[in-house]
């Protein structure tokens, strides 16, 4: 993803200018390494691998997750994912089964180049019951991306004026006459595999029946597209690799403990994040569940050497989850400019689970 650094105001020094948009030129179009990312990276299931479509208790998900981060120096960018998948029973009870579709859109806005990433996926998986606790999926997604930005607000080291020691906006920018929007078509891969402990839809609740444990990996640009606006030649889009593993272990009747650790893999880039918390359930009547969740996790940029502890809070209630964190950066770019302030990431998942009758269900049943 590119982050352009761009500056607020027009008349700044030559040193100023040529730094900033060195810098955009540096780490905006090396930036293409780097796809958006989540701290909260499971609220957002099918950007991290599409084949976790359909892979949650219930028929339909809905889901939407939203970041904020950079919001006090000119470099803000604003992420929003959304999307919804659902899934079709296989008829086979003796070999239990089904398959999934969903639908996907990320976008992504940054810096006052406007900079914009659209992105619409298509998401399919299959998943079938492997064994008596184990589940695996394989899954596809084929997406359509578009990229734009705007030169209204940017500044160029040739509209220094020399003779005057002064920035003057009416100089002509020198550069090349480069396209301002491109779209391309992309596609990728991945597996899951899910354990759980309980293995049908019991109707009285044991010890540990809410355990589960899910690992795996995603793959995308696996067509390598071009994401270079010039016309001057392709850069393509590196691959993306993104392996977790995603735990709930249930220690009580009430208390449950979650960790989950992923990472996200570009070519130099790497993102390592990893994380613990409790759940304690306030209520645990059936149609009635509710629980709360605290959190801790921790990321590192290997590349930007950015690093980020952030504290994490859930509610579950009925078929509603819903997460918020904040972000406190460690980074010297934060201390130094942005005062240790990070961003806020909000994500809300609903799920429609109908009723079903408890004689003979074996409809792979998730938890």
């Amino acid at each position: 993803m590119i982050r352009d650094h761009l500056p607020k105001a027009k008349s700044l020094c030559w040193n100023r200018t040529f730094f900033v948009w060195a810098a955009f030129l540096c780490t905006g179009f090396s930036g293409f390494a780097q796809d958006l990312h989540y701290s909260q990276f499971y609220g957002a299931p099918l950007h991290l691998n599409p084949s976790l479509t359909g892979i949650f208790r219930g028929e339909v998900r809905f889901m939407a997750q939203y970041r904020n981060q950079w919001t006090e120096v000119p470099v803000g960018y604003k992420t929003f994912t959304g999307g919804v998948d659902f899934r079709v029973i296989g008829k086979n009870e003796e070999k239990p089964h089904f398959f999934a579709f969903g639908l996907g859109y990320n976008r992504d806005q940054s810096g006052f180049s406007d900079l914009r990433l659209s992105n619409y996926t298509l998401n399919g998986a299959y998943t079938k019951k492997m064994g008596a606790r184990f589940y695996g999926s394989v899954g596809g997604q084929l997406g359509l991306g578009n990229r734009k930005w705007t030169a209204d607000q940017v500044t160029f080291d040739n509209q220094y004026d020399p003779n005057n020691g002064s920035f003057d906006p009416n100089n002509p920018t020198g550069e090349v006459n480069n396209k301002q929007t491109l779209g391309y078509a992309d596609f990728g891969l991945g597996f899951n595999v899910r354990y759980q402990v309980k293995e049908q839809e019991e109707t009285i609740e044991s010890f540990g029946e809410r355990t589960k444990i899910d690992f795996g990996a995603g793959f995308f640009h696996l067509n390598r597209p071009n994401q270079f606006y010039t016309t001057l030649g392709a850069i393509k889009l590196p691959l993306r690799l993104t392996p977790y593993i995603m735990g709930d272990f249930q220690i009580s009747d009430r208390w449950d403990i979650m960790a989950n650790v992923a990472g996200q893999f570009q070519t130099t880039y790497r993102q390592y994040l990893a994380g613990a918390g409790a759940r304690y359930y306030l209520n645990r009547t059936p149609g009635k569940e509710f629980a709360l969740q605290l959190g801790l996790t921790w990321r590192f940029d290997a590349l930007t050497r950015d690093a980020a502890t952030f504290p994490a809070i859930e509610a579950h209630y009925k078929n509603i989850r819903a997460g918020f964190s904040y972000d406190v950066n460690l980074s010297k770019f934060n201390t130094n400019v942005d005062g240790g302030v990070g961003g806020p990431e909000l994500f809300v998942h609903y799920r429609i689970v109908p009723y079903r009758p408890s004689k003979k269900d074996k409809v792979c049943p998730l938890i």
